[in-house]
């Protein structure tokens, strides 16, 4: 049984009374049913993210690839199935105007059918509803807006440390200004402590001193450090944070993807995570 049939199956099962619990594993093979017994509890989750079409939550550069190898009139079809803000984005990366065909119901669905297989590309996914228990599985709670800020936010705990090696009052001076303020007077009190975790000395000597490429850069040390969060995470977690967010940034995860070599990373990132999600959550960064 596949892994992923095998969780649902002990979703079913566990939703169950003890005495049908039993009746229910002893269905399954002898092999399933070690197997089962190694599946990790399941998460409860909101019932919004009950009700997903995944296909809404994916980001539209993970549609682009596909949509290249088409005419121009099977693009037009395609655009017209997807949400609003996918369309646009697609409109403006593939250099399409706003005219598309109106559609029945039926073909839409039937398209997106397509496009939700091109983009899976018959991935194992466990469903959203079955996920194995994982601090992150909040990360799917987030809107894009809120994930994206966790991961430049990350990457202040990075940029924390390398200011302390700068003497240069004027640099100093230089970085705070590249920073919105928000982030500015998070990284403020991030200098109040020891950073206990850094993945990536000196990576400031890449900065060319503009504010776009020291953002960037951030970015990619905050993916650094969720990739880590992540290690243990379930492969169908990783491909719903990855692809909810844009093509280039999910790829950078995974490549850092990886065991951390500090023997308490996963706890110290989790701590971190956490309080990022507090302090933007009271609204301190708009």
């Amino acid at each position: 049984m596949k892994t992923s049939a095998l969780i649902v199956c002990k979703g079913f099962i566990d939703r169950c009374q003890p005495p049908m619990q039993s009746g229910l594993s002893q269905l399954l093979s002898s092999e399933d049913q070690a197997k089962l017994q190694q599946v990790p509890p399941l998460v409860t989750l909101e019932p919004e993210l009950l009700k997903w079409d995944l296909l809404d939550h994916i980001h539209f550069s993970w549609l682009a690839p596909y949509l290249r190898t088409l005419a121009e009139s099977e693009i037009r079809l395609f655009l017209s199935t997807l949400a609003k803000e996918q369309s646009q984005g697609l409109q403006k990366i593939l250099g399409f105007e706003n005219h598309f065909p109106h559609l029945t119901k039926t073909s839409k669905s039937a398209l997106r059918k397509v496009l939700y297989a091109q983009v899976t590309q018959n991935q194992d996914l466990v469903p959203i509803a079955f996920l194995p228990d994982h601090p992150m599985n909040r990360l799917l709670q987030l809107s894009p807006t809120v994930l994206r800020k966790l991961i430049r936010f990350l990457g202040l705990h990075d940029l924390s440390f390398e200011m302390r090696q700068i003497i240069s009052t004027k640099e100093l001076k230089t970085i705070f200004n590249a920073l919105p303020k928000h982030e500015g007077g998070f990284l403020g009190t991030l200098m109040l402590h020891q950073e206990p975790l850094v993945f990536k000395r000196l990576f400031l000597q890449k900065w060319d001193g503009s504010k776009e490429n020291l953002l960037k850069l951030l970015d990619e040390r905050g993916l650094h450090r969720l990739a880590h969060v992540l290690y243990r995470a379930s492969e169908s977690l990783l491909w719903y944070v990855t692809h909810r967010l844009e093509m280039h940034q999910g790829n950078i995860l995974l490549k850092y993807k990886e065991k951390p070599a500090h023997a308490r990373a996963e706890d110290i990132l989790t701590g971190q995570v956490k309080k990022i999600l507090e302090f933007l959550k009271k609204g301190e960064a708009p």
